[in-house]
């Protein structure tokens, strides 16, 4: 599994996202599932996405640069 942030893996565990053990090709880190499905997929060589999928097998992803996250500061990440 991709090693990520401690902030982040907090964050993700008091939204309520279990944390899987995803292949290496897939890249899955997390989901939550209700209505719709939110995944943190980290794919090779791709940056982090979360893949929101909603019923009917329609999906939305949105990418996370590095530059975008922001620490517990309100501050870019380095």
């Amino acid at each position: 599994m991709m090693q990520i942030d401690q902030n982040l893996f907090a964050a993700l565990y008091v939204l309520g996202f279990n944390f899987l053990d995803g292949d290496l090709f897939s890249g899955e880190i997390a989901e939550i599932k209700g209505d719709m499905t939110i995944k943190l997929v980290h794919p090779p060589g791709e940056g982090l996405k979360f893949v929101v999928e909603f019923p009917g097998e329609k999906q939305m992803i949105f990418s996370v640069d590095r530059h975008q996250i922001v620490n517990s500061r309100g501050e870019p990440s380095p």
